[in-house]
């Protein structure tokens, strides 16, 4: 006897038959003929048993090397479970460099508390042994450093002698080193190509807000910083760096800006943004609260049907190549094989107040450190840091029986941590939409009109 995968899921398409697809192997089928739909349907139960004499060869034969049927002993769990393990030990080590948590810009959405920590000389060493103990640890051939704040260029001088420090380090071991960096773009030298050349940043994270004066509005400056035009020296830097480095043009799509997404996407094509040579990648990501601390934005978040209608003018505008991965409609939806910093082995966030974190979403909280930079990690922050440890979705509740768990592992872990409901929920709306429109797409298929997964299609629970 055979069992079906808990990871079977249908999508029917216009005309063309009933796709069969698995989220566990990544593996698709489609079937063709007036019983298609049912033996899809049937095969899509969970959990059920089924005599392999039932079903031609041929097919039954496909169906095993896909993983769609399998043998009762087998555990499904336990092998997404396995591979999500060694995603965590075999994770490139990223230490994350809080400059500063300071920011010259105010905007009214940021979830990060505002101070007068940052990183200064005396830091330099603790940070190269911190780091150089990772990577003896580890035995690992590489090292990313990634520069975040608060905004960094408020604390470019120590990122310069920092960043040399840190390549002689891994010279002197022979580790690769590469950089990276999140940044406002207001506050970048004049000759910006120069800067990350120097210091081997080849990628950069840039956001909009809006389009000319509706950006330069929300990322206003704060009380103490110069007045400046941030739109227009957001859109000089790009023109600058678009050939250069790799860049991750992040907008905040809220519930008033959508056509100055538009006129962006318009204006990034007049400039070159968005043809060869250039480097750059639009990533449209909704206005969300990332923390309690701006938890109103819940109450102006678009929802996910809303959002996904402004990415689909965008793909009119903008061509496939140059929107990230998760708005790539053709891009063939396959398991999850890495995991995100926060919960590598390896990997850690130094924050501009010395403390260690999982999370650089958590860096002006100082309870939820989980070590010190110059210091064993306290009772409190020993307990904090076990969350990250022992984190593991495949034994959740929840995430445990959802059909969609090897394609986002649970989702971003620190939803969990702060048992974010709303977050998560709307995690399993935008799969249930999504998946199938993914699949279709990718395999230049029409998806009936209208279809999306259902709740029962995620959490099974047999005859349906």
């Amino acid at each position: 006897m055979l069992r079906t995968s808990r990871y079977n899921l249908s999508v029917p398409t216009d005309n063309q038959g009933t796709l069969l697809y698995n989220s566990r192997t990544g593996a698709s089928r489609r079937f063709a003929g007036d019983d298609a739909s049912d033996l899809v349907a049937a095969l899509c139960i969970h959990p059920a048993s089924l005599d392999e004499n039932d079903i031609e060869p041929t097919i039954l034969s496909s169906l095993a090397e896909g993983g769609f049927v399998l043998p009762e002993g087998f555990d499904e769990l336990a092998s997404i479970r396995g591979i999500y393990n060694r995603a965590r030990q075999d994770a490139a080590i990223i230490v994350t460099i809080t400059l500063t948590n300071n920011c010259n810009l105010g905007c009214f959405y940021c979830f990060q508390k505002r101070d007068d920590a940052s990183l200064s000389y005396g830091d330099r060493s603790e940070i190269c042994r911190h780091v150089e103990e990772l990577l003896r640890s580890s035995g690992k051939q590489s090292l990313h450093i990634d520069w975040y704040g608060g905004e960094p260029m408020l604390n470019q001088t120590f990122l310069r002698e920092l960043s040399s420090d840190l390549q002689s380090l891994c010279a002197s071991l022979g580790v690769r080193y590469s950089a990276s960096m999140l940044s406002n773009g207001t506050l970048w030298p004049s000759d910006a190509v120069a800067f990350v050349t120097e210091n081997r940043i080849d990628r950069l994270q840039l956001t909009f807000d809006g389009f000319e004066k509706s950006h330069s509005k929300v990322r206003r400056p704060r009380r103490g910083y110069e007045s400046k035009d941030s739109f227009g020296l957001l859109a000089a830097l790009v023109c600058q760096l678009k050939d250069h480095v790799k860049l991750d043009l992040r907008y905040n799509l809220g519930p008033t800006n959508a056509d100055d997404l538009i006129s962006l996407c318009h204006f990034g094509n007049s400039k070159g943004w968005f043809s060869t040579p250039s480097k750059a990648t639009l990533q449209i990501a909704k206005l969300t609260p990332y923390s309690n601390e701006v938890e109103f934005l819940r109450k102006i978040e678009v929802s996910y049907a809303e959002f996904e209608a402004v990415r689909d003018q965008v793909r009119a505008i903008v061509p496939e190549e140059f929107l990230d991965r998760t708005a790539e409609l053709d891009r063939y939806p396959s398991p999850r094989e890495s995991v995100c910093a926060a919960i590598a082995e390896d990997s850690i966030v130094i924050g501009a107040d010395g403390k260690l974190y999982n999370c650089g979403l958590q860096v002006t909280e100082p309870h939820r450190s989980v070590g010190e930079l110059v210091a064993g990690a306290s009772d409190t922050q020993m307990q904090e840091g076990m969350f990250w440890s022992n984190f593991d979705p495949t034994q959740g509740k929840r995430c445990g029986k959802c059909t969609f768990l090897p394609l986002c592992w649970g989702a971003c872990p620190k939803l969990h941590l702060e048992n974010d409901m709303a977050s998560l929920e709307q995690q399993s709306d935008f799969w249930r939409a999504m998946l199938p429109r993914r699949l279709a797409a990718s395999l230049d298929l029409r998806l009936e009109a209208g279809f999306a997964f259902t709740e029962r299609d995620q959490f099974k629970t047999g005859l349906q």
